[in-house]
């Protein structure tokens, strides 16, 4: 099934130690690994989940999300005319996909893709990507810049400039990501950015999930918590990104 606009297509970590974030996400989520070209792809089974580069430039150690686009020499133009900047110009890989990294105005960088009509991208399931958001200090030129983009319907949770000021990003009736106003919780060395969201294995919990990680040298950056989308925690890996595991079987409250 393709992949529909505006929905994850692929998601990757760059850091300068893959082995360490290979092991350590294999002890994780159970992930193998197959290497193309110097960049390590994870899979569940025989399903593509993630992937694992070591960047050329100086580039911060984070997961980035690529959106699906539906023609990448397109999105490139818009990212430009809706005020963003390309940083990675439209590129081939070997698997005639098509991908480029931008920022947009909020200064976050994300990922935008073009998948061949033969790809695969496991989601929603154990060890897999089931939520990303945009966490931004700058909810005003962020909203508009994304929906313009990828065509978005954006649904207001909470108050706009509010305690709690978040946007459910809709493709048709389908909520696919999220944008948090992130003002008074992103520490001011910490750069306005996207969030993934993974869900827990079959035999794990949440809470065992971060006992897992901690035993494999991560660390804790928010205790599981409850909530109505599942029980939720932070983590940070062993090369320095931070993400949410999450357990979609155990909602609580509305």
């Amino acid at each position: 099934m393709a992949v529909p606009v505006g929905a994850p297509g692929w998601v990757d970590l760059a850091t300068t130690d893959a082995d360490a974030a290979r092991e350590f996400y294999s002890g994780l989520f159970g992930w193998t690994w197959i290497t193309r070209d110097h960049y390590n792809i994870a899979l569940i089974g025989r399903t593509p989940v993630a992937g694992v580069l070591v960047p050329v430039t100086d580039t911060r150690t984070a997961w980035t999300v690529y959106l699906e686009c539906g023609s990448i020499r397109r999105a490139a133009e818009h990212v430009h005319a809706l005020g963003g900047r390309v940083l990675v110009p439209p590129t081939e890989t070997e698997s005639d996909e098509f991908f480029l990294v931008s920022q947009d105005p909020s200064g976050a960088v994300v990922g935008l893709w073009q998948a061949a009509p033969s790809a695969t991208f496991g989601r929603d399931h154990a060890g897999m990507l089931c939520w990303a958001e945009l966490h931004t200090r700058d909810a005003s030129s962020a909203d508009p810049f994304y929906a313009d983009l990828l065509g978005y319907r954006q649904e207001q949770i909470g108050e706009p400039g509010g305690n709690f000021d978040y946007t459910v990003w809709y493709v048709d009736d389908m909520p696919t990501v999220g944008r948090l106003d992130a003002s008074a919780a992103l520490p001011a060395d910490v750069p306005p950015h996207w969030q993934l969201y993974f869900q827990v294995n079959p035999d794990q919990d949440t809470d065992s999930a971060v006992e897992r990680t901690i035993r494999l040298g991560g660390e804790v950056l928010r205790e599981p918590s409850d909530s109505p989308h599942g029980r939720i925690a932070q983590v940070r890996d062993v090369v320095g990104a931070p993400f949410f595991v999450i357990d979609t079987a155990q909602r609580t409250g509305e």
